[in-house]
């Protein structure tokens, strides 16, 4: 062609394999050489093959498209290679080509495309005491002569507070939770005892007393001087902070709790620091028996069971034995009399935990006598896989298979191990973890196991020979092993992961052909159960939504990989505390260490992480400088390395971490700070999109949007990655997805999320507020984030097959709509209860008025989306009921919240003023009235500041985009006092916080939608709605008094859009990069009184240049 280079994209993706899509898409990029100018696409053709046989033959189609062109041949085969062939012409005459290729996957969501494959898994549970937070403990047992105290004892020998270093309290030495029955003088009592947890804990005096009767009805006695003598029931189950009691089956104490979330029974608060947003205590940790002085006790088990279903028994100690059938942690320490523990006069417990996380391991037969032409593995898991053969890794990445709406939808991945397998037999190793399925999940800690109480996989390798023939081999019982001893003691994504390196050698060979499993056990299906949904937030929030109601579909597609994208090595070291050091990486990441170590065989060494250090403050004395926890609530976040002995690295595998500082202790020799390392985990690999300027603070803020981004796009897009939720929190996605997508290509990854969504839509036609997963908050606030994030990828690529796909799901939400908020005598609390949640003090954004007129107001702006979306699918009909919908909205919302006497909407906050001016509610007559009483309040009110949350933020940012209010928006986002973002780079944040104070996470992406105004004010690139892809774009920079220069660089789907100006006294000199298959429209500024174009004149009455495209040298001269 001589002018362009070319590289086809298949979905989005560079030749990818195990693709399940019907209809493939093919992009193509086009970049122009050096010194070509105005090069256009004028027609392609594209041709699909799989060996000789051509299955589509486009022809020669005269279009400037290169994005999204669906594939319109012969029905695709599964499992098989196509490979790909585009030409381009342009409009000079030239022409070009390039290839590519892709391989379809199962191309059949149902399980019977794996020819048999079971789900396995491990024929017992993972128990790490020290991290289970939610369980039911229990035991049969009986009192000698119905007269003495007894009972159960858990949350014993807490590692945390066996060490003041260790926990915020400063506590050290005996600890541990007893719930005992007291019988005395036909009175009959539970006590509980709570020791070593609080300074004002004591051994001498229960914690609580409550009386052995019905709690609900409070006067059914359950033990009587009749029965007193008999066994008895003591169960109790423990809900992260809290504890309910039971007595043979009937509850005996628990708390009405009357809190934000409503009334509810809760149960009794164990943990002294609180119930909501601490650190969990009690974790299980050793269990064991009581009897008190004088008392003889007989118990006949000890028992630990999962809470959710299936409510799997974990613990089994009994005078016979264990659940595994090995012998009793007590054998040794209580004897047995008639078949029944007996103890007298003492406490006595011992740690439970047992089986490291499942290795499953088998080996495959290739035939040495025929040619292997391919082979490919098809695998998944309920958990995260990490899977070798032949003793190589198949991938570096990461956290596979990735998070989706598990019932509804798994994703596999496809490998092609055609290199790692040789002739005869070939072993297969596959370790795995909890990771989204099981253990800790979610910002309700009773969510525990949320998918499932145990890791499962299911795979298939399928051999194809140069004759013809094929062979699979696929996950079952009899041929695959398993064990529990390997050296990844535990792993789970909120208490991080343990490693005994002195057991390393199983886990770097057992995929080798010849490792010997003679001693492994069978693995065993597993199978899921329903589990029904539940509601933790009555009367104000949603169910959590029941699972697995039906068998999901398993699909082969973008799954939104997470690699490692970027690493930072320690500045600084601190001996906290004798053998405790902290190391301050000066960035907060999201990912795990890479640590050097140098220490003994059996060193046992914890590592933990923190985002802030306690302050200087009175309230902290004694802690400062140390690392606050509070804030990470159930995600405790410690990493557990036991040394094999000289030089060796402790990177964790299955889990990742939130942090900014990383607290080592149990070392002898301190690793220097080039030997700590951290890696950072993100599905965002490449930051296209990039603003520069002369303001080195606002420099800054753009780069912590960015690291925020990297850190809460791990797979899904969350609202943090520290924390016990890291959850795709519909709100903070949309809110984020226009800054989002002008950073990086991210169109595959939000598809991905709106499939989440969609799983997860009612039969009503409600959207979740979360996604995967679902439950949670918000109202419309949250809910409409389909609409909106649809509409922005439409705009931002292009591809109409985004809103086909999404539309009916859309509709049927904005159906579900009709009854809820205006009109109406008062507005349906379906569309709250949040406003604009996380807006500064002083801004009364709870307001009823403010939330039902911000409610409103989303919904006006969904009614607008989809007027535009069915124009673009053709609906006529429905586009119009839409815009009816939407203009009598806007009048009943003028209605009800215009105050004329004051000339402002409900509170006049800056969100319930602009609002409405950007959804069309304002009359035209009153709108320069209420712009100017918006920037008053702001300036008097405010003092200047931005007065936004979450939701105000981006609303805020597009009004002022759209009212070119540049100077305005400058002034708000240049304060350096509280609220505003340079007050947070100020007091040290290197992302973006959750909060204006700094409380909670300091990596949120809760107020990145500012990031539109770098790129449409700032930088000028404005996507032309009617030309969706950036097919056309405006270039018009608006200019903040005191900004000297910027450069802002734009990935579209035709190439990079590149603008840089700087201005010097009266001359704003404009460089524009335009990319092929795209033209501007270059906007004159209005003070301009001169303009030369490439060093030629150009007309300022023009007031716009059209260019195509090329590069471009603009001159202003402009009459201030």
């Amino acid at each position: 062609m001589g002018g362009y280079q070319m590289k086809i994209l298949i979905e989005d993706q560079m030749a990818p394999i195990g693709l399940d899509e019907k209809k493939p898409a093919f992009s193509w990029l086009l970049t122009a050489e050096e010194g070509e100018q105005n090069l256009m696409q004028s027609a392609c053709r594209i041709v699909v093959r799989t060996g000789e046989d051509t299955v589509w033959d486009s022809g020669k189609m005269e279009t400037g498209v290169s994005t999204g062109i669906g594939y319109e041949g012969e029905a695709l085969q599964p499992c098989t290679k196509y490979e790909v062939k585009a030409e381009v012409w342009d409009n000079h005459g030239g022409k070009a080509e390039a290839e590519s290729s892709f391989e379809t996957g199962l191309m059949d969501s149902l399980y019977a495309a794996w020819e048999g494959a079971e789900w396995i898994g491990a024929p017992h549970a993972t128990v790490c005491a020290e991290n289970r937070g939610v369980f039911t403990i229990e035991s049969e047992f009986r009192i000698e002569g119905g007269k003495g105290e007894a009972g159960i004892v858990f949350g014993a020998n807490d590692f945390r507070l066996n060490d003041h270093t260790k926990n915020e309290l400063g506590m050290e030495g005996e600890n541990y939770i007893r719930y005992a029955v007291c019988l005395e003088d036909g009175d009959a009592r539970l006590e509980i005892y709570r020791v070593g947890y609080a300074p004002e804990d004591t051994a001498e005096k229960p914690f609580a007393v409550t009386k052995l009767v019905n709690w609900k009805e409070k006067t059914q006695e359950i033990l009587t001087p009749e029965n007193a003598d008999a066994f008895h029931k003591l169960t109790v189950e423990v809900d992260g902070n809290v504890a309910y009691a039971y007595v043979d089956g009937i509850l005996v104490d628990a708390i009405e709790e009357h809190g934000f979330f409503g009334t509810k029974v809760s149960g009794r608060q164990l943990n002294p620091r609180g119930d909501n947003d601490v650190l969990p205590y009690p974790r299980l940790n050793e269990i064991g028996f009581y009897a008190g002085k004088g008392t003889t006790g007989y118990f006949k088990n000890l028992t630990v069971r999962n809470v959710r279903k299936p409510s799997a028994e974990i613990v089994r100690e009994t005078p016979e034995g264990r659940l595994d059938g090995g012998k009793s942690i007590f054998a040794d320490q209580i004897p047995v009399e008639n078949g029944y523990f007996k103890v007298e006069d003492s406490q006595i417990t011992a740690d439970p935990s047992h089986h490291s996380i499942p290795m499953l391991r088998s080996c495959i037969s290739c035939q040495k006598e025929k040619k292997l032409a391919s082979a490919r593995l098809y695998i998944t898991a309920r958990g995260i896989y990490d899977c070798r053969i032949n003793g190589q890794e198949i991938t570096k990445d990461l956290l596979r298979p990735g998070l989706t709406q598990y019932d509804h939808r798994m994703n596999y991945q496809t490998y092609d191990i055609t290199g790692l397998m040789k002739p005869g037999r070939n072993g297969i190793g596959v370790t795995l973890a909890s990771g989204w399925w099981s253990e800790a999940q979610t910002f309700v800690v009773k969510n525990f196991n949320y998918f499932g109480d145990k890791e499962s996989l299911l795979a298939k390798v399928v051999m194809k020979y140069e004759d013809g023939s094929r062979e699979v081999f696929g996950t079952n019982t009899e041929d695959w092993k398993y064990f529990g001893e390997g050296p990844y003691l535990f792993s789970s994504y909120f208490a991080g992961e343990q490693y005994d390196a002195r057991r390393a050698e199983v886990y770097e060979t057992y995929s080798l052909p010849e490792f010997d499993d003679s001693t492994w056990e069978k693995p065993v299906v597993v199978d899921t159960v329903m589990i029904e949904e539940f509601c933790t937030m009555p009367g104000f929030g949603r169910s959590w939504p029941a699972v697995h109601e039906q068998k999901p579909e398993y699909i082969g597609e973008y799954d939104a990989p997470v690699r490692i994208v970027d690493r930072r090595t320690a500045k600084t070291r601190k001996e906290l505390f004798p053998g405790v050091y902290l190391y301050d990486l000066e960035q907060e990441m999201a990912g795990v260490p890479r640590i050097t170590l140098h220490e003994k065989a059996g060193t046992k060494i914890i590592i933990r992480y923190a985002e802030v250090l306690y302050p200087d403050l009175p309230e902290y004395a004694g802690k400062e400088g140390t690392m606050m926890l509070e804030n990470y609530r159930d995600a405790t976040s410690t990493d557990v390395y036991i040394c094999r002995g000289g030089e060796e690295v402790f990177q964790p595998k299955f889990t990742f971490h939130g942090y900014r500082y990383i607290e080592i202790s149990g070392v002898e020799h301190a690793p220097e700070l080039e030997e700590v390392e951290s890696l950072q985990y993100s599905s965002v690999t490449e930051f296209h999109g990039s603003l520069t300027s002369s303001h080195k603070l606002l420099n800054r803020f753009a780069e912590n949007v960015s690291w925020s981004q990297k850190c809460n796009f791990i797979n899904i897009p969350t609202d943090c990655p520290q924390r016990n939720e890291r959850m795709g929190w519909a709100g903070d996605t949309h809110i984020f997805c226009h800054t989002a997508l002008n950073n990086s290509s991210l169109k595959k990854f939000y598809e991905r999320n709106l499939q989440a969504m969609r799983d997860l839509q009612t039969p009503e036609g409600q959207y979740p507020e979360i996604a995967p997963v679902g439950g949670g908050f918000g109202g419309i606030t949250y809910e409409c984030a389909s609409i909106f994030m649809a509409w922005e990828l439409y705009g931002q690529y292009g591809d109409i097959r985004t809103l086909e796909k999404f539309y009916p799901g859309m509709q049927k939400y904005m159906d579900y709509m009709k009854d809820k908020g205006l009109p109406g005598t008062k507005v349906n609390p379906a569309i709250g209860p949040l406003g604009d949640w996380l807006a500064p003090m002083g801004v009364d954004a709870g307001a009823q008025s403010s939330v039902d007129l911000v409610s409103n107001c989303f919904i006006s702006e969904c009614l607008g989306a989809m007027n535009k979306v069915a124009l673009v699918l053709g609906k006529k009909e429905e586009a119009e009921e839409f815009a009816t919908r939407k203009e009598k909205l806007n009048k009943l919302i003028h209605q009800t919240f215009y105050r004329p006497s004051e000339g402002i909407y409900s509170t006049g906050s800056q969100l319930d003023m602009c609002y409405p001016m950007l959804v069309g509610v304002v009359p035209d007559a009153l709108y320069n009235t209420v712009r100017e009483n918006m920037m008053a309040i702001t300036e008097e009110k405010h003092k200047g500041h931005i007065a936004v949350g979450l939701v105000g933020v981006p609303i805020l940012t597009e009004w002022a985009v759209r009212n070119k209010k540049v100077d305005f928006f400058y002034q708000i986002l240049k304060k350096r006092d509280y609220p505003g973002y340079l007050y947070m780079i100020d007091n040290g944040a290197t992302a973006t916080w959750e909060y204006w104070s700094g409380e909670r996470s300091r990596v949120h992406n809760c107020y990145n939608g500012i990031g539109t105004w770098f790129y449409q004010a700032v930088g000028g690139i404005r996507p032309d709605e009617a030309a969706p892809g950036y097919r056309h774009v405006y270039i018009d920079p608006q200019i903040p008094n005191g900004v000297t220069w910027a450069k802002t660089t734009k990935e579209s789907p035709y190439g990079t859009i590149i603008v840089n100006w700087e201005l010097k006294n009266r001359l704003l000199n404009l460089q524009v990069s335009v990319p092929s298959g795209t033209t501007a429209t270059v906007c004159i500024p209005d003070a301009a009184v001169s303009c030369k174009m490439n060093k030629k004149k150009v007309s300022v009455e023009k007031k716009t240049i059209a260019v195509e495209e090329g590069n471009y040298d603009f001159v202003f001269d402009l009459n201030h």
